[in-house]
């Protein structure tokens, strides 16, 4: 398994990775894939190459010895869009912790209330959009009962109002699962990277179980090629292989297994 990670030192808006294969006579595309909002000064992780993958790949190009895997990255900066985007972020998420024209509150689990904006909320989510619409009891009271704990509901409204999710390498597995409930794709898509750097042997059927309960299909994908990759036999031996109780589950995964292997 291969790891690329990208290290800017001011981030940009877009970067273009290409993987090629490259010999003494040509040079193969192998994939190319676009991320957005690179952050500056940190560890970017761009994609996982599975030993598996590459192999089959390469085949047809095996009988060389001589072959290296080459990365391009374009990088498309621009200054002014970012700092402006910067600006319009902070006044958005300054409107978090001021409850000036506020318009409806929602409440945790605990009963705690915080005094949110319609037209932010809406934007971001259709599940809470939906409770502005029509004749709703949300619609007539103005309140909202979220069925998040306090803990939870707070960094789920951070991320809707921010776009920043500071707590997601602490609990992934609960925000993964209000970012599922809330149809919050991109808080998701992070939920499930970090998920991903944590995949072991000792894990992955709990992972596995958690992506399908939480439709998180990147997450289940890697963590079914993971499997595959030469762990498929360690992972037997686990106590997590142990308490699996789920047909559906062991058809997945025989599935995987055997389709990928024909």
């Amino acid at each position: 398994m291969m790891e690329v990670y990208c290290l800017l030192a001011n981030g940009t808006e877009c970067l273009e990775l290409t993987l090629s294969y490259v010999n003494r006579y040509d040079e193969n595309k192998l994939k190319t894939k676009k991320y957005h909002k690179i952050p500056g000064n940190k560890w970017h992780h761009l994609a996982t190459l599975f030993k598996r993958i590459i192999n089959q790949n390469l085949n047809m190009y095996l009988e060389n010895s001589n072959f290296v895997l080459k990365f391009q990255f374009k990088s498309i900066i621009n200054f002014q869009d970012r700092n402006s985007q910067t600006q319009l972020g902070i006044d958005v998420e300054n409107m978090l912790n001021n409850s000036l024209y506020s318009d409806v509150i929602i409440k945790s689990t605990e009963g705690y209330e915080y005094k949110v904006h319609k037209n932010i909320l809406a934007s971001r989510s259709d599940v809470l959009k939906a409770h502005f619409e029509h004749n709703t009891i949300e619609c007539q009271t103005n309140i909202i009962e979220s069925p998040l704990e306090d803990e939870i509901l707070m960094e789920v409204l951070t991320f809707i109002y921010s776009d920043k999710a500071p707590r997601v390498n602490e609990i992934p597995e609960q925000l993964l699962s209000a970012a599922n409930y809330y149809q919050l794709s991109r808080l998701k898509s992070l939920c499930e990277e970090e998920l991903r750097k944590r995949l072991t042997v000792e894990n992955a059927i709990e992972t596995l179980q958690l992506a399908e309960l939480q439709s998180a299909e990147t997450l289940k994908q890697l963590t079914l090629e993971f499997i595959k990759d030469g762990n498929a036999q360690l992972i037997t031996e686990t106590e997590g292989w142990a308490k699996i109780n789920s047909i559906e589950l062991l058809k997945t995964i025989h599935e995987y297994l055997w389709m990928e292997s024909h």
